[in-house]
C-alpha cells in the first residue's frame, strides 16, 4: 500500500513538473508569438508610412506648372525658363519626385533632352515674405533700388556669411550672381518691371538651397542651376546614391572595390567642400542626399539641413535642459552639454567626415557593419574596422583629419591593387 502511495505521489509530482514545464513552454511560445506579431506589425506600419510618404501624383506637377504659368501669363513671374516651360514646351515635366521634406515643389523634367529637376520650397509665391508693403490706401509700395540692394546684401551676408564690402560698386555684380537674367540694365527698366523682378529675386533668395547653389555655382560642389521662373528653379539632374529602407538596410550590392572607389569619391568631395567652406556643416547625412552627375562626380543633393557654424550653434543653443552631449545634437550634428549648468555649449564637436563615416561608410552600427564599406576583404578588414570604429568617437579636428587621411590611403592602395588584377 505504501509502495502504491509512493508511486502515485511520484507520478503526481512528475505530472506537476510536466504541467509546469508545458505551461512555461506555452507561455514562452506565447511571448515569442506576441513579439513576432509586434515586430511584423511594426514593419507593416513602417512600410505603410513609407509608402504613403513616398507616393506622389502627377497631378501635383500639373498643379505646380499651372500655378507658375498663370503667374507668368499675368506678368507676375519672370525668369529665363518661363517661356520654355509655359509657351515653347522645351521644358517638359515628367514625374513628381517624393520624399522631399521642406519643399512644396520637386519634380523631374526634360529640358532639350537633358534630365533636370525643378524645385521650390513653396508652391504659391504669396506664401513667401513679400518685398513690398501695403500702405494705408491699399497700394503696394516697393523699395527703392538702393534699399533693395541693401536687403539682398544683408541676406547674402547673414545666410552665407559673406562679407560684401563697398556695396555701391558690387550691387549689380551680386544681383547677377543671384539671378539668371542680365542685370546690367536693371536700373533702366520701367518701374513696374523692376518691381516684378525684385519680387522674383526676393522669392528665390529666401530659399537657402537656391542661394548656396547660385552664389557658389562656379564651385564643383552643388548641382548647377540652369534657370528660374518665379520662385521655381531648375537644376541639373544628379543620380542619387543607392538608398535603402532603414529598417533592413541590407548590404550594398556592388563589389567591394566599386564601393571603395565610391567611398574615395565621397572623401574627396568632403575635402573639396572643406577647402572652400571650412565652417559648413551637413546635419542630415543620408545616402540619398548625395549623388553622381553624368561625369561621375559626387554632388550634394539636399541642402535644407546644411548650416554654417554660426547658424548651427544658434540652433544648438536653443536646446534646453541637457544632461548629456546627445541631448545637444541637432539631427546628425553633435553638440556638447555642460552637465553643471545643464545647458548646451556654443560649439560643435563633430565634423562632416565623422557624420559621413558614421551614417554612410559604417552605417551607424559598427558591430552590425551595414554600410558602404561593409564586408571588406580579409586583407584590410582589421585595419578598416578600427578606422571606422574610431571615426564614430568624439575627435578633435586634427585627429579627424589624420583619421580621414589614413582611411583614404588605405582605400587608395586597395583600389589601385584591385585594378591591376
Amino acid at each position: 500500500m505504501a509502495m502504491v502511495f509512493s508511486y502515485r505521489f511520484l507520478d503526481h509530482i512528475l505530472f506537476r513538473i510536466k504541467h509546469f514545464i508545458c505551461r512555461w513552454i506555452l507561455r514562452k511560445r506565447t511571448i515569442c508569438f506576441i513579439l513576432i506579431l509586434f515586430f511584423l506589425c511594426s514593419i507593416f506600419t513602417a512600410y505603410m508610412t513609407f509608402i504613403s510618404y513616398s507616393k506622389c501624383s502627377f497631378l501635383e506637377v500639373e498643379n505646380a506648372v499651372y500655378t507658375i504659368c498663370d503667374k507668368y501669363q499675368n506678368r507676375e513671374a519672370l525668369g529665363n525658363l518661363c517661356a520654355d516651360l509655359c509657351e515653347l514646351n522645351n521644358l517638359k515635366p515628367n514625374s513628381c519626385l517624393p520624399n522631399h521634406l521642406g519643399k512644396d515643389v520637386v519634380f523631374q523634367a526634360t529640358y532639350f533632352d537633358n534630365h533636370v529637376v525643378m524645385k521650390s520650397s513653396k508652391l504659391n509665391s504669396e506664401d513667401f515674405d513679400q518685398i513690398y508693403y501695403i500702405n494705408e490706401d491699399g497700394i503696394k509700395v516697393h523699395p527703392s533700388i538702393a534699399t533693395f540692394y541693401s536687403m539682398i546684401a544683408n541676406t547674402v551676408q547673414s545666410e552665407l556669411h559673406v562679407n560684401i564690402s563697398n556695396l555701391n560698386n558690387k550691387s549689380l555684380e551680386v544681383l547677377s550672381k543671384l539671378w539668371t537674367r542680365d542685370m546690367k540694365n536693371f536700373p533702366l527698366l520701367p518701374a513696374a518691371v523692376q518691381n516684378v523682378a525684385m519680387s522674383n529675386i526676393w522669392f528665390l533668395v529666401q530659399q537657402t538651397e537656391y542661394l548656396l547653389m547660385k552664389y557658389y555655382e562656379d564651385l564643383n560642389i552643388f548641382p548647377k542651376i540652369l534657370g528660374t521662373c518665379g520662385p521655381f528653379y531648375v537644376v541639373e539632374f544628379i543620380q542619387p546614391l543607392n538608398n535603402y529602407f532603414i529598417m533592413f538596410y541590407p548590404a550594398w550590392k556592388e563589389d567591394f572595390i566599386e564601393r571603395a572607389a565610391l567611398a574615395l569619391k565621397l572623401l574627396n568631395f568632403l575635402e573639396e567642400t572643406e577647402r572652400h567652406f571650412p565652417f559648413l556643416h551637413f546635419c542630415d547625412v543620408k545616402v540619398g542626399h548625395f549623388g553622381l552627375n553624368k561625369y561621375g562626380e559626387v554632388k550634394l543633393l539636399d541642402m535644407d539641413m546644411v548650416f554654417f557654424e554660426e547658424s548651427l550653434i544658434r540652433n544648438i543653443n536653443a536646446i534646453q535642459n541637457c544632461t548629456k552631449n546627445q541631448d545637444c545634437s541637432f539631427i546628425d550634428c553633435q553638440g556638447s552639454c555642460d552637465t553643471v549648468s545643464k545647458t548646451c555649449e556654443a560649439k560643435v564637436i563633430d565634423n562632416n567626415f565623422q557624420r559621413v563615416c558614421r551614417n554612410i561608410l559604417t552605417g551607424k552600427l559598427v558591430k552590425s557593419y551595414f554600410g558602404l564599406l561593409s564586408s571588406p576583404p580579409r586583407s584590410i578588414y582589421k585595419e578598416l574596422y578600427n578606422l571606422l570604429k574610431e571615426c564614430s568617437e568624439v575627435l578633435d579636428d586634427k585627429s579627424a583629419h589624420i583619421l580621414a587621411s589614413h582611411l583614404k590611403q588605405l582605400l587608395v592602395l586597395y583600389v589601385q591593387k584591385g585594378l591591376t588584377y
